[in-house]
């Protein structure tokens, strides 16, 4: 065999098993030419913004298992987290593929965005633990601290809380008792003045209360007081 039927032989084998290869690559991921890959987080089946979805591919979780490398991503797309997926990523602690995928991307700097829709906690808003809605909405911060940006939702009504009751305060009751008002038992400077015509000394009534004017005019007069019991 001549050096040229053999180099002819070495091209034709090497381009069937370039062939070989695109045709394997092809059958786990979708043509990418001109494209971005975007890595779906969640519920594969969520819609996506379009500006996400313009010019990318869509790869599911399934893409990331069978890689294990997420830089080759261009962007990473949250669709849906649980409680404890949320809390996992916001306290950076990698327990299963989607925290660590999530993760993985922020520390490699690669686009992350969330749906607003992603945390289904927020469906439970107003209705019952206040303290605990708000630990779950400082996590879903601290994931934007991190550098995931919210995507189909203005940062406003992302970052909106249950607002609590206003407060009411509760009704006074008056206590009820025995006494009631009795005006004769009041001494005014008036009916000071009538009981000194009567002369000294002068009978105070049991329980009565005797003004400041009512007092005044008594010492002024120097009649004596007698206090009935």
């Amino acid at each position: 065999m001549n050096p040229s039927e053999l180099e002819s032989i070495v091209n034709l084998v090497t381009q069937q098993v370039l062939s070989a290869m695109g045709q394997t690559a092809g059958s786990t991921c979708p043509q990418l030419d001109g494209l971005s890959r975007l890595l779906v987080v969640g519920d594969p089946g969520a819609p996506l913004p379009e500006e996400l979805c313009r010019d990318a591919v869509a790869l599911d979780l399934e893409d990331y298992r069978q890689h294990r490398n997420i830089l080759r991503y261009d962007r990473v797309v949250i669709t849906a987290l649980d409680t404890a997926q949320l809390a996992d990523i916001a306290l950076a602690r990698s327990t299963d593929d989607v925290t660590c995928a999530v993760l993985q991307a922020l520390l490699n700097g690669i686009d992350t965005y969330m749906l607003a829709s992603a945390l289904s906690f927020r469906r439970y808003a107003g209705r019952g633990s206040t303290a605990l809605y708000r630990l779950l909405e400082n996590y879903a911060r601290t994931l934007e601290v991190f550098g995931v940006k919210i995507a189909g939702q203005t940062p406003k009504q992302v970052l909106a809380e249950p607002k609590p009751p206003k407060y009411k305060a509760p009704a006074i009751v008056a206590p009820k008792g025995s006494g009631t008002p009795n005006s004769s038992r009041l001494i005014t400077e008036t009916e000071a003045a009538e009981l000194l015509k009567q002369g000294s000394p002068v009978s105070i009534p049991a329980g009565s209360i005797v003004t400041p004017l009512a007092r005044d005019l008594f010492a002024r007069s120097g009649a004596e007081l007698i206090w009935e019991r």
